[in-house]
């Protein structure tokens, strides 16, 4: 602990808890009670105001009020003994600063506050320890994890590092690898502006993304490929293995499989409905005993196969169809009002359509182009199988992978898998990304969204036999608890 007050066993008590400092810059007093509420609720229980913020000093003030020794409040960017002084006024208990400086750390420290100075070097950081702090915020740490790892292997076991700046949720595990111990979080959980519900909504994920979840394979049927799971009314999942020719269903703890005559390249069902499928190039019905029903074929251009599917409000099917050589520009995007009825083509020129789902309204149609490795959003009017033009929702930078399948949760976040980058991701609305949850196999082909987890399927395709040897898991179905 930084000294033996109260302020320290609490700051060192939350965080033991929830290893999260909320950085809340530009932060107004009249929106500083709801939006840190929302960090409450979301089990986040330290907050910084930065001091380059609106009235800094009354937002802190304020807040200390209010939550009293429910949640441990200070401030950021505090620089000189006088802000010290002011902030202890205020009845604040952290004070975090972008630099290491004695003075300040000293002060902190005879009034009772947590000091939390920043530090680059080993030379910054034992001069601070030597000022009496014992936690460290690393800034920036965004893509210096080799960096801190080496820092952490010379201090001494009780220094604890804080990864600030350029931290997101999908820094996080190499990070925690390094040897951070928390995380100060800023952009990521509040932006000006944001409202009370967006940073509940960003907060929930990066709480997920800290605690670092977990995900457990319920079985492995080894799939060459495992595409468009669907989670059916009893809890089961069912999913594809097209290359295979055969239908798989898990259900406690057991796996079922159906061959088919034809290759089902995915699978897709809207609440209480039947399930459909995507031939190579038609759609079908699919019985529960995995008997296929075709409808009439998709005038799909000279190599072209669908994809991946969604059905919208109305009942009506769409599909992505891509070049079976993974030409560009030679997908497209078929539509037919009912099973049986005739598939048009309503949208061409894409890559690899993949992941597909409607918002509620059925007003936009999402789709995932993993040759452009983006998730578009389309105006949809599903009575008249019209799109409007598409705008790039999110270019998955810095994420491992192509991205593939995709399942909307019910919080309006999206899920989505990354072939090749060993993971599957949530984002939200606007497409920033929220977490990353590692796999153990590279090759995470889709994901189904339920209200009690994530299923994910895998797949062994293009894998060599000694990636197969480090990758046993591949093929399996996995799941990632919400619970």
């Amino acid at each position: 602990m930084s000294g033996s007050n109260d302020a320290a066993v609490r700051f060192d008590s939350f965080i033991a808890q929830m290893p999260i400092v909320a950085i809340l810059r530009g932060l107004r007093t009249e929106e500083a009670v709801a939006t840190v509420q929302a960090l409450f609720d979301a089990g986040i229980r330290v907050a910084e105001v930065p001091l380059n913020s609106p009235d800094p000093f009354a937002t802190i003030a304020l807040l200390v009020r209010h939550f009293g020794e429910a949640m441990v409040i200070g401030a950021g960017t505090v620089t000189t003994p006088a802000e010290v002084r002011r902030l202890a006024e205020c009845g604040a208990a952290l004070c975090v600063s972008p630099n290491t400086d004695a003075a300040v750390i000293g002060e902190a420290l005879r009034h009772g506050l947590v000091p939390l100075p920043g530090c680059a070097t080993a030379t910054e950081a034992f001069a601070a320890l030597a000022a009496g702090a014992v936690h460290l915020k690393v800034f920036p740490a965004g893509g210096h994890a080799g960096d801190i790892a080496a820092l952490r292997s010379v201090l001494p076991r009780e220094a604890v590092l804080f990864a600030v700046g350029g931290v997101g949720p999908d820094a996080v595990p190499a990070l925690r690898r390094a040897g951070v111990g928390a995380f100060g979080i800023g952009a990521d959980i509040y932006r000006p502006g944001s409202s009370a519900q967006e940073v509940a909504m960003r907060a929930r994920a990066v709480v997920g993304a800290v605690q670092a979840p977990a995900v457990k394979m319920l079985c492995n049927p080894q799939a060459v490929i495992g595409e468009g799971p669907v989670v059916l009314d009893d809890g089961a999942v069912v999913w594809t293995d097209p290359a295979q020719k055969r239908l798989l269903r898990f259900r406690g703890g057991a796996v079922q499989e159906w061959s088919v005559e034809q290759p089902v390249m995915s699978l897709a069902r809207r609440s209480a409905g039947p399930l459909f499928g995507a031939l190579e190039d038609r759609f079908c019905t699919v019985s529960d005993e995995g008997v296929l029903s075709s409808g009439p074929p998709a005038p799909l251009g000279p190599g072209c196969r669908l994809n991946d599917m969604a059905i919208d409000p109305l009942g009506g099917l769409w599909g992505g169809s891509m070049h079976k050589g993974l030409l560009a520009a030679r997908g497209a995007i078929v539509h037919a009002p009912a099973p049986m009825a005739e598939p048009r083509i309503v949208m061409q020129g894409l890559g690899a359509p993949n992941g597909m789902a409607f918002s509620l309204d059925g007003a936009t149609l999402f789709v995932v182009d993993t040759l452009a490795r983006t998730l578009l959003a389309f105006p949809a009017d599903p009575g008249r199988g019209e799109l409007g033009e598409g705008a790039v929702v999110s270019d998955f930078m810095n994420v491992p992978g192509k991205p593939d399948g995709l399942s909307p949760g019910d919080d309006g976040t999206f899920w989505v898998a990354m072939w090749g980058g060993g993971c599957f991701v949530q984002l939200a609305r606007d497409g920033v990304l929220l977490r990353t949850v590692e796999v153990p196999a590279p090759h995470v082909s889709s994901v189904a969204a339920s209200e009690t987890g994530i299923f994910i399927t895998t797949s062994r395709m293009r894998l060599s036999p000694g990636q197969l040897a480090q990758f046993p898991a591949s093929g399996g179905l996995f799941e990632l608890s919400l619970n």
